[in-house]
C-alpha cells in the first residue's frame, strides 16, 4: 500500500508535467484549470479531508483526460506512428486510474459513499470521455471503431471496479464456483441462461414482426446484417459498441449491486431493494443515448429504452446474484446488444405488429414484463441459494489492496 501511495504522489508530479506540455500545445482554459487542480492536490496533500476531495472528484478526471491530450499530441506530430501511439494510449488508459481507486477511494469508509463515488467515477467520468483523434488510419477500419465504440473505456471501467471492490475487503467474482458438484443446480442455470438468450432474440424480432407467428419463432434473420447497420457505420462497431456495453455497464452493475447488497444488509428487502436500485442505476445512464451523435436515437425512443433496460436490470441483477458469476450477463448483453445494432434499414419501416408509437410503447411494456416476471421466478424459486451468494459477495476479506 505505502508503494502504491508513492505511485500517486509521482503520478501526480508526473501529471504536472504532463499539463505543461499540453498547455504548449493546445492554450485552452480547461487545461489551466487542469494544472491548478494537480497543484492544488499537491498543495493541500497533508490535509486528509481536502486532499482525499479533491483526489476523489477531480484528480480522475484530469488523468484519465490527460492521457488522451498527450496521446492526440503526439498523433498530431508523429502521425505515422498512430498506431503504436494508440495502443499506448490504451493501456495507458486502461491502468492510469489504479493508484488513485487503491489510494483514494480505498479511503472511503461508508458504503453510500462508496456508491455515489463509483457512479460518479463510472456514469460520469470514465463514460465521458471523448474519443482519441486518430490520423492515418482507416475511417471503416478496426482501429477506428475500437477507438470510438469505448472498449478502452469499458475496460477501465472492469479493471476499476476490480481494485475498488478488493480494496474496500470484498472479494471481485467473476465466476463463483456456485454450481460446483451440484448437477442440477447447473442444468438449471443452463436452463435459465438458454430462456434469457431467447428473450433476447424475441424482443428483438418481435419488434419489426409482420405475423403472429413471427413473434416467438420463424424470425426472419435477413432483417439482421451486421454490414449494413442502421445505427452505426460498420460490422466493426456491431460487434465493438456491443462488447463494450457488456463489459462496461455489467461491471458497473456489479459493484453497484455489492454496495447496495451492503446498505440495504439490516432491511428485510435487502435483496429486492438492491436488484431495483442496480437496475434504476443502469437505466438512467441510457437518457445520454439521446445524445450520442453514431447512435441516431430519438428522445422517445430513449425513454422506451430507458424502461427496457430497467427490466432488464432487474433480470441481470438477479442472475448475478443466483449464479455467483458476472460473465453470463456480460454474454447476455453483448449477444442483445449484436443484435439489436445488426438490424438494417429493413426494420425501421414501422409497419410490424408493434408498428407506431403505440406499438413500440406496447412492445417495451411487453420486453419489461418479461424480464422483470422471470427476475421474481428466478428470485422466489432460488431464494436461499441467492441468500448465500449474498453473503458471499459482501463478506469483508482483509487483502493487501485494504485500507485499514
Amino acid at each position: 500500500m505505502d508503494k502504491m501511495k508513492k505511485v500517486f504522489q509521482a503520478q501526480l508530479y508526473l501529471n504536472i508535467l504532463m499539463a505543461v506540455i499540453i498547455l504548449i500545445n493546445y492554450h485552452t482554459v480547461k487545461d489551466w484549470i487542469y494544472l491548478g487542480i494537480l497543484a492544488v492536490a499537491v498543495v493541500v496533500s497533508k490535509n486528509k479531508r481536502i486532499s482525499q476531495l479533491i483526489n476523489t472528484v477531480l484528480i480522475p478526471m484530469v488523468f484519465i483526460d490527460q492521457v488522451r491530450n498527450l496521446s492526440g499530441i503526439f498523433i498530431q506530430h508523429f502521425s505515422n506512428l498512430t498506431v503504436p501511439i494508440f495502443w499506448i494510449y490504451a493501456i495507458g488508459t486502461i491502468m492510469v486510474l489504479i493508484p488513485v481507486t487503491i489510494v483514494e477511494y480505498g479511503k472511503i469508509k461508508k458504503t453510500i459513499w462508496r456508491l455515489i463515488a463509483s457512479v460518479w467515477m463510472i456514469n460520469f467520468i470514465i463514460m465521458c470521455c471523448r474519443s482519441l483523434t486518430l490520423k492515418n488510419v482507416n475511417p471503416d477500419g478496426f482501429l477506428m471503431s475500437l477507438n470510438k465504440s469505448g472498449f478502452i473505456y469499458a475496460l477501465t471501467i472492469l479493471v476499476y471496479v476490480y481494485f475498488a471492490v478488493k480494496s474496500w475487503g470484498y472479494e471481485f467474482y467473476f465466476n463463483l464456483p456456485t454450481f460446483k458438484g451440484k448437477k442440477l443446480q447447473l442444468l438449471s442455470f443452463i436452463l435459465i441462461f438458454g430462456v434469457a438468450i431467447w428473450i433476447s432474440f424475441f424482443e428483438v424480432f418481435s419488434e419489426f414482426a409482420q405475423r403472429w407467428q413471427e413473434l416467438f419463432w420463424n424470425w426472419d434473420f435477413s432483417l439482421l446484417d451486421p454490414t449494413e447497420p442502421v445505427f452505426l457505420k460498420n460490422a466493426w462497431s456491431v460487434y465493438l459498441y456491443s462488447i463494450e456495453a457488456g463489459i462496461g455497464e455489467e461491471a458497473g452493475r456489479y459493484i453497484n449491486l455489492v454496495l447496495l447488497l451492503v446498505i440495504f444488509k439490516s432491511k428485510k428487502w435487502q435483496i429486492n431493494g438492491a436488484v431495483l436500485g442496480s437496475a434504476i442505476l443502469f437505466a438512467l445512464p441510457h437518457i445520454g443515448n439521446a445524445f450520442a451523435s453514431e447512435l441516431k436515437q430519438t428522445p422517445l425512443a430513449t425513454a422506451f429504452q430507458v424502461i427496457d433496460t430497467f427490466g432488464f436490470g432487474c433480470f441481470a441483477a438477479v442472475l448475478i446474484l443466483y449464479s455467483g458469476k458476472l460473465w453470463p450477463t456480460m454474454i447476455i448483453h453483448t449477444l442483445y446488444d449484436i443484435l439489436v445494432f445488426s438490424e438494417t434499414p429493413l426494420t425501421q419501416d414501422s409497419v410490424g405488429i408493434f408498428g407506431g408509437n403505440t406499438g413500440q410503447f406496447t412492445h417495451v411494456i411487453i420486453s419489461l414484463v418479461l424480464w422483470v416476471n422471470f427476475a421474481i421466478f428466478i428470485l422466489i424459486k432460488n431464494r436461499k441459494l441467492i441468500k448465500q451468494n449474498v453473503q458471499i459477495l459482501t463478506q469483508v476479506q482483509k487483502t493487501d489492496l485494504t485500507i485499514s
